[in-house]
């Protein structure tokens, strides 16, 4: 097994989106990777305190309500917060909505690959032959869930802080985007076919970001038409006044 040509195909989503969100969306290269240097920022503090408050107040596990508060605490609510907060820094009020968004996608999504490159290294010591194949299939997988969840998780945060920064307060995105990652990894914790369901919180988390999205943007269009000149048309008619 390649070591190298694994751990990039970690990154392989961020590099295919950065690339996009350049071409079609005209996002700054620099902008992308401010968004994707926060992303990988938010890893140090989300580790530290998933780690600290895993030792002062361990919650059980071994029955769905502890599992689900757990997930929701740990990858929902902490996750959620410091990507958030992150998101705080980037000029939002000098980007158009869809900049943010698109940046704001890219933060979570740079998230999501490291992550996956730090499972990699977790089970790389145990695989073998077979153990590659698994691997890469991890990986592959992980494209396709886990990186997503926290690509549009993070979009329904910046899609909230745009909201406050442009005096359009909605707290719901947020509270979606808790939720939804608690949802996603209490159905990913399990080995049948609950999991399956992980992929309904996906479909949720887009969903929900394109909702939230055309909840802002029809906003920004409306000043656009009221700031553009009247159009020239046929003056209306004035009536002559009646002969005397």
């Amino acid at each position: 097994m390649n070591i190298y040509f694994a751990l990039a195909s970690c990154f392989v989503p961020f590099i295919l989106i950065f690339i996009l969100f350049r071409l079609f969306i005209r996002v700054k290269i620099s902008t992308e990777l401010i968004a994707g240097l926060f992303g990988l920022l938010a890893v140090l503090p989300i580790t530290f305190l998933q780690f600290f408050l895993s030792g002062i107040r361990p919650i059980a596990d071994n029955d769905l309500f502890g599992l689900f508060l757990k997930v929701l605490l740990f990858n929902g609510f902490l996750e959620e917060m410091i990507k958030m907060l992150c998101l705080v820094f980037l000029p939002a009020k000098k980007l158009e909505l869809k900049e943010f968004f698109a940046s704001a996608l890219l933060c979570g999504l740079c998230l999501g690959c490291f992550e996956s490159s730090v499972y990699f290294f977790q089970h790389m010591q145990e695989a073998d032959a077979r153990g590659a194949e698994l691997l890469y299939r991890m990986i592959f997988m992980r494209i396709f869930s886990s990186d997503l969840i926290h690509m549009f998780c993070a979009g329904l945060s910046g899609l909230f802080i745009w909201g406050c920064r442009h005096k359009k307060f909605n707290l719901m995105p947020l509270i979606f985007a808790v939720l939804t990652h608690g949802l996603f990894n209490f159905f990913a914790y399990f080995n049948n076919n609950i999991r399956w369901f992980s992929v309904a919180a996906v479909l949720f988390a887009v969903i929900e970001c394109r909702i939230r999205y055309m909840n802002l943007a029809p906003e920004k269009a409306k000043t656009v038409r009221k700031s553009k000149p009247r159009s020239s048309g046929s003056a209306p008619s004035k009536k002559k006044p009646a002969d005397k």
